[in-house]
């Protein structure tokens, strides 16, 4: 009897965790605005936890220092905001307003290639199929650049809900670094003895694998993007700076990242010169063979321990279901399932 009570409860608690899974996916878009705050709380609690622990064993109060690396932040905010912000805003605007002209200079190449595939000997059904083929890829890409467009203008209106939301997750931030200790006595304290210890051992082990990935990714994403922008300065493509850090946020997709970043920069190239857009290539390779030589093992050293097949299956998931940014965090979340899933069979057997 107890162990058929014991079966049922475990089925009560996936079906539960089912529906939980099915109403967020559902409503997703109003949970995502509610919670977005919160998320990015999390984050800046990452990002935040180590410097505020080196404060600690400086004998300086745990409110204190996080009010100094808030000090700190904001002097760095206002520095960027006016040096960066403006040169980032002026390769936004003028590449925006570039995009018409990159497309027709595009579109008359290829009008170029479709004719000279017509005046060749080739098989009809070949150049039907390479046309089939070139036509999806032109739908494919105007479709990437409208929403880009959509995208970039959206995120200009939203710019002040946007700052409004980061400084309401800074003052979550600061009370979950403060009461750390609180929040987690609490939440112990709503879960049965029985599963204390399950439940400490899974989320330290969730702890470490996500404070490895925020930190270490964002400070790879910043190292990359620097690097790109300089790279792009050096081989004289236009936008540097919009594109290197096009570049960097894109490198955060585990293997798809680099080449996502890559296209913007190497078609802005293509327009000045075949020869530009190589280097452009040449470029981004020698940066991403830095990444993968040097930076990534020495900043995320064992990364989030799943398998290649597995990363490019959870992003290829992610992508498919929430575009970007399910690609960005569909590694952690594949990474936590796995953790949980390991934990909770250990705790059955």
């Amino acid at each position: 009897m107890p162990g058929r009570r014991k079966t049922m409860f475990y089925l009560l608690m996936i079906i539960l965790l089912i529906g939980i899974i099915v109403f967020f996916y559902l409503y997703r878009g109003k949970i995502g605005k509610i919670f977005l705050p919160f998320i990015m709380a999390v984050i800046i609690s990452y990002m935040l936890h180590p410097l505020v622990v080196k404060l600690e064993e400086n004998n300086i109060k745990r409110s204190t220092a996080i009010l100094l690396i808030y000090l700190v932040l904001g002097a760095m905010f206002t520095v960027l905001v006016i040096f960066i912000v403006p040169q980032l805003i002026n390769n936004t605007r003028e590449l925006i307003n570039v995009l018409p002209g990159i497309t027709l200079e595009f579109s008359d190449n290829f009008n170029g290639m479709v004719r000279i595939i017509s005046s060749s000997k080739w098989p009809e059904d070949i150049k039907t199929a390479i046309f089939r083929e070139l036509n999806n890829g032109v739908a494919l890409v105007e479709n990437m650049v409208l929403d880009t467009l959509k995208n970039t203008l959206s995120g200009l209106m939203k710019t002040v809900s946007t700052f409004f939301d980061l400084i309401l997750a800074m003052v979550i931030a600061y009370y979950i670094l403060k009461d750390a200790e609180h929040f987690k006595h609490v939440s112990l304290s709503l879960v049965p003895r029985g599963w204390r210890n399950w439940l400490m051992v899974t989320f330290r082990e969730i702890n470490g694998v996500l404070s490895r990935f925020i930190q270490g990714q964002l400070l790879t994403a910043l190292i990359i993007g620097i690097l790109e922008t300089i790279a792009l300065l050096i081989v004289r493509v236009k936008y540097p700076l919009i594109l290197g850090m096009i570049g960097g946020i894109a490198n955060i997709i585990p293997y798809f990242g680099p080449f996502i970043g890559a296209i913007p920069a190497v078609a802005i190239a293509l327009i000045e010169s075949p020869v530009k857009a190589l280097w452009t290539i040449i470029a981004f390779i020698i940066v991403q063979q830095l990444d993968n030589g040097f930076i990534s093992p020495k900043i995320i050293e064992g990364r989030l321990g799943l398998h290649p097949v597995t990363t490019i299956l959870a992003v290829l998931v992610g992508g498919e279901f929430f575009g970007i940014i399910g690609m960005l965090i569909s590694v952690p979340i594949a990474a936590i399932i796995k953790i949980i899933g390991k934990r909770t069979i250990e705790a059955i057997v």
